[in-house]
């Protein structure tokens, strides 16, 4: 089934990841604000910029169809594709879409019309009382207990679904829960770490950082994130040309809201990234962001750095042994993964980053909004960018 071409010019990656290699062959696979899934030969990246597959996951006709996520998980011996958005959760066997991919190579797809790949099971939050659907911003998987975690944009925060019977278990963390300790507002991201205890950690609007035992959904600790920064000051580094901060004192303006937009793990140590604003948070006007390190196993903020631009997304470069972020500044930031220095920039093709993702060869992409581009970066020059059809 195949539904007739879209143009590219408003559409926005929100999400990456590179596939397990099959049969010797990767492949880079991002979602988009318009509900499609686009898949490129990573071995081939370099030689042509555009998808080899593109699948219409939502609807052109529905209201609400951007993904914001794309994670790859081994479940019961299958590859899946985990996409989450604003349809909730779809699960894909990934041999579906390798399938889909040969018969595109045989036809000889060159107007690059998109392919229907049918999900395994979709998972779905709880009813929202609004007329707009509760979005998925991201998800994260525990291989050993079969657990699936989504960060949801609604009062019941983080929610468990048993991949395996495809029941929920449960939800926490959320503003809306009974005798309330966790977060106040929506979830922006959640890590699952099954090695540290089942460690679940969440990040969400209200600028607080979560750390919980995901059996028994208790929180154990939350981080204000603005105030640990505060109190911590010998910590924190600031860009200098950074003019919303008045001085070493106040890293943030008076009336500045925080938030936590991504998290990311490298053994004993926590990256979060985030922003700050001014007023209400409609128009997304930031004034400020930040990088911020944290040691795992004692909870503890080890450096910071408060920033000129927010920043959306955060990920770590086996390769270069770093922390990367991007935001809305248009370049990607390296930042030592132990010391949390920030030891250089690379601009990218995007003047909004929002999608990161790297393997162990080095190589990282980079994704954002304006014309739905993914710049493809070795160790910390960008190559080639790849484009939608």
């Amino acid at each position: 089934n195949k539904s007739t071409k879209k143009p590219r010019s408003t559409i926005t990656i929100y999400g990456c990841e590179f596939s397990p290699k099959v049969g010797g062959k990767s492949y880079i696979v991002a979602c988009t604000s318009n509900g499609l899934i686009c898949v490129w030969d990573s071995n081939g990246a370099a030689a042509t910029s555009e998808p080899c597959l593109q699948v219409e996951a939502v609807l052109a006709s529905s209201s609400y169809n951007a993904l914001y996520d794309v994670k790859f998980i081994e479940s019961s011996g299958e590859i899946l594709l985990i996409v989450a958005g604003d349809p909730g959760i779809l699960v894909y066997k990934w041999s579906a879409f390798l399938d889909a991919i040969d018969d595109q190579s045989n036809e000889n797809n060159s107007e690059g019309n998109f392919v229907v790949v049918e999900p395994i099971t979709k998972f779905k939050p709880h009813p929202s009382p609004e007329s707009e659907p509760v979005e998925i911003n991201a998800t994260s998987y525990n291989a050993i207990d079969g657990i699936l975690y989504a960060a949801a944009g609604d009062a019941f925060g983080c929610y468990q679904w048993d991949l395996r019977s495809e029941k929920l278990v449960g939800t926490f963390g959320g503003a809306g829960r009974r005798n309330n300790n966790g977060h106040t507002d929506y979830l922006h991201d959640v890590l699952s770490i099954p090695d540290k205890n089942n460690l679940i950690i969440t990040g969400g609007e209200d600028g607080n950082i979560a750390f919980w035992d995901g059996k028994e959904r208790k929180l154990i600790e939350m981080i204000n994130v603005q105030s640990t920064m505060n109190k911590h000051k010998r910590l924190v580094t600031w860009q200098v040309q950074n003019k919303g901060f008045g001085s070493s004192t106040q890293q943030w303006s008076n009336g500045s809201n925080l938030w936590v937009s991504s998290l990311e793990r490298k053994g004993d140590w926590l990256a979060a990234v985030g922003g700050s604003e001014s007023g209400n948070n409609m128009g997304r006007s930031s004034t400020a962001g930040f990088m911020a390190t944290f040691h795992l196993p004692t909870r503890t903020f080890t450096s910071g750095c408060a920033t000129r631009e927010s920043y959306n997304a955060v990920t770590y470069n086996e390769s270069l042994d770093h922390f990367v972020s991007g935001g809305n500044d248009g370049r990607v930031t390296f930042w030592d993964s132990t010391s949390g220095a920030c030891t250089g920039r690379s601009w990218c093709t995007n003047s909004i980053t929002y999608a990161m993702a790297c393997d162990s060869s080095g190589m990282m992409l980079v994704g954002g909004a304006g014309g739905g581009s993914l710049d493809c970066f070795i160790d910390r020059v960008k190559g080639s960018t790849l484009h939608l059809k």
